[in-house]
């Protein structure tokens, strides 16, 4: 009687699913014994067993040509191969449950319809691995939320890249910490912009200072006319800059400490034109 290999014996697939068909009582080194195996066969080969062989008894029942069959061994394990295409229809309710680990291992394509909702509760750990693309669409929306941290990341180890697009706007509730550069066509904040800790840091706008050909930059000041500077403080570092785009430039510094001066007087000297005396400074542009 012919048959097909089991499927923990396929090369390339007994290391990839972790399990193996269990063999059966009546193999090639133990044949079921006389008369304790009540077995029928009909001319196609069809094979119904009823075997009372001690320490071996099972039930076998076989279809002969595809060699399909169901078998209940000794332990109460029971095996069910199909040697073809397998339906399953349930009309109404199906529950299983299983006490033990379940293994599932598919080698072709596997699809899945839920017409209703799905849901999936996992007590432990969920880990799920993908060889190659993910992709997922939803048409309505979606919510991410952990009572601990979420971290995504993209190839630490050779470099990858983290896109995210909408039409609308991409809202943050917390604070953003960004350890590299940021590139944007805009910033706006609703309340603050700082830059550095503690520590140290600051704001940098390249080789030639910042440059505002439209708009204006307002530091603690009312709101900045297009193409003004205002960077206003109060008590020992304050300071007062005035720079208009199109006419003169009246700056006047009340400054109380050797780093904040050194950084005004670096900004607004390249349009200096003349000193207008202590503590003042004019330039025409």
């Amino acid at each position: 009687m012919a048959t097909l290999p089991e499927l923990g014996n396929i090369p390339g697939i007994a290391s990839d699913t972790g399990w193996t068909e269990p063999e059966s009582a009546a193999n090639t080194s133990y044949q079921p014994l006389y008369p304790y195996n009540d077995a029928k066969q009909t001319e196609s080969g069809h094979l119904f067993e009823m075997d009372d062989t001690p320490t071996r008894e099972r039930v076998r029942l076989q279809h002969g040509k595809s060699l399909t069959f169901i078998e209940m061994h000794p332990n109460g394990d029971q095996v069910h191969k199909v040697f073809g295409d397998d339906y399953e229809i349930t009309i109404k309710n199906k529950c299983v449950l299983i006490q033990g680990r379940c293994s599932v291992t598919v080698i072709g394509d596997c699809n899945m319809e839920v017409r209703g909702d799905y849901n999936l509760d996992v007590k432990g750990d969920y880990n799920l691995q993908v060889a190659k693309k993910m992709n997922t669409r939803v048409k309505g929306d979606i919510s991410f939320s952990s009572d601990d941290d979420i971290s995504i990341t993209a190839n630490e180890n050779f470099g990858g890249a983290i896109r995210m697009a909408a039409a609308d706007h991409l809202y943050l509730d917390s604070h953003m910490y960004i350890k590299g550069s940021m590139t944007a066509d805009g910033i706006i904040t609703c309340d603050s912009l700082t830059a550095g800790d503690e520590l140290g840091g600051g704001v940098f706008a390249g080789s030639f200072g910042f440059v505002s050909l439209l708009g204006g930059l307002s530091l603690g000041a009312p709101i900045a006319v297009p193409g003004s500077v205002f960077a206003i403080g109060t008590g020992t570092f304050g300071i007062k800059v005035f720079a208009p785009y199109i006419s003169s430039l009246y700056s006047s510094t009340i400054i109380g400490g050797a780093i904040w001066q050194s950084d005004i007087l670096n900004y607004v000297k390249r349009l200096i034109h003349r000193p207008a005396g202590t503590g003042e400074i004019k330039a025409t542009v």
